[in-house]
């Protein structure tokens, strides 16, 4: 479509520029008499082409590598690009998760385009709900970018730079198509090539100006950074702040997540649970615009019994490790009907519907306790419900939990309808708050 229009544009024929007033309109030319010739057409408006970006800011761009300290190589490599004349460099948080986490086994050094040995990186600040850190070493930097916020029009031309695959520095073209639209942490669509190994390097306009920081792709040019604004603001605290050797990366980390709930915790019970009917009930809907929702019910002329799906949830996450996820809202209904089973061979196919385990928030048990819950029989205006409401506790970041509610209704014998709430970093007071919510979207309608 780019080349069509390109074509397009460039293929049309020249405006004739009108008369000034009071100037004689020149005499036409007898019949035959040979035509004048066309004037030539100005020479087209493009970006710079790519290879003179890429000359112009390469050495901006840094390959960031995560250093085991018991082998001494590498154990993971990524991308960052300057900021600053004392060495200061944006990168994305998962580059750099082990040095924070890890920082007795791992260590960061940053391999410049001018050549030369790895340079020693150190963290200086990071933004784990935004995957954004900021790394600073000590040598003089001449030429970095100026962050500066400015939104291009939709179908701007971009530049992704970075190391993709320890391939050397790269420059990729592709489209701004703006925010990702209902997005729980924003983000911005970038239709171009994003590959492993480009995490953290910049995505820049033709001019030089960058728009955001590679952060994650889905294949087939579908690519996504975080918005420049949110590197602004970080690199502001870090050049601002005063070392404090009391306080670790992770009681930062820890603070911004406390944070984060509370703000989710306060926007969804700001709204007002929506009820969406499942069958002969009422369940939770789309609680809020980052939830994104779908539904299906299969169809097999063998089966005696029908189960419709209902399920919504974030569809992105906060990245604390290669094993550990959170910031997740997610719950998921199945109504089962049937009118060839009894209530006896009914009530053994609801009972293995409601043991299926949920799904939960990806961690490992380097990263939380198990699972400890509490089943109780509440009514929720008149439907008698069997709830089992059950907390992990995270053993990096203290009060901070997961939860998982699984609910089912219990007054009907031929039909029903099972729920599962997952919440991903909470407190355990605003877990609670958020699952006592939840269940009061159930109903029946009779």
């Amino acid at each position: 479509m780019f080349v069509l229009l390109l074509v397009a544009v460039l293929g049309q024929a020249p405006s004739v520029a009108p008369s000034e007033p009071g100037v004689q309109s020149p005499a036409r030319s007898e019949p035959d008499s040979a035509p004048a010739p066309a004037p030539e057409s100005p020479p087209a408006v493009l970006p710079p082409a790519t290879h003179e970006l890429f000359q112009r800011i390469q050495n901006r761009v840094a390959q960031v590598r995560i250093i085991e300290r018991r082998s001494g190589t590498r154990s993971s490599i990524g991308s960052a690009f300057f900021v600053s004349a004392s060495g200061h460099a944006i990168t994305n948080y998962h580059v750099v998760s082990d040095v924070v986490l890890h920082p007795e086994d791992y260590t960061a050094e940053l391999v410049l385009r001018s050549g030369g040995e790895p340079v020693p990186a150190r963290l200086v600040d990071v933004d784990v709900v935004h995957d954004l850190a900021v790394i600073r070493m000590d040598d003089v930097v001449k030429d970095f970018f100026a962050l500066e916020d400015r939104e291009p029009q939709q179908g701007t031309r971009l530049f992704a730079m970075g190391n993709p695959h320890d391939l050397g520095t790269t420059i990729v073209e592709g489209t701004y198509n703006g925010f990702i639209q209902d997005s729980l942490y924003e983000r911005i669509h970038f239709s171009g090539a994003i590959n492993p190994g480009m995490s953290g390097g910049p995505t820049l306009t033709g001019q030089g100006r960058v728009v955001g920081v590679n952060v994650a792709t889905m294949g087939n040019q579908l690519g996504f950074l975080v918005p420049v604004k949110h590197a602004s603001a970080l690199l502001a605290r870090a050049l601002e702040a005063k070392p404090d050797k009391a306080r670790t990366l992770v009681d930062t980390v820890r603070a911004q997540l406390v944070d984060n709930q509370q703000r989710l915790t306060e926007q969804l019970m700001a709204a007002p649970v929506p009820k969406q009917k499942l069958g002969s009930y009422q369940v939770p809907g789309r609680w809020i615009p980052f939830l994104k929702c779908w539904g299906d019910t299969p169809h097999d002329p063998e089966v005696p019994y029908t189960v419709t799906n209902y399920q919504c949830s974030s569809e992105e996450d906060i990245y604390l490790s290669s094993h550990h996820r959170t910031g997740v809202v997610a719950f998921l209904h199945q109504q089962a009907s049937s009118q060839k089973l009894g209530a006896l061979r009914f009530s053994s196919l609801y009972s293995a519907l409601y043991a299926q385990d949920p799904d939960t928030v990806e961690a490992s048990r380097e990263d939380v306790t198990n699972f400890r819950c509490t089943t109780e029989f509440v009514d929720v205006e008149g439907l008698p419900v069997r709830a089992a409401l059950c907390l992990r506790a995270y053993k990096r970041f203290p009060g901070l939990y997961d939860l998982v509610l699984r609910a089912a209704a219990l007054n009907a014998s031929t039909s029903g309808v099972d729920t599962s709430l997952t919440l991903g970093g909470f407190t355990a007071d605003n877990a609670r708050k958020l699952a006592r919510r939840y269940l009061e979207g159930l109903s029946w309608t009779k």
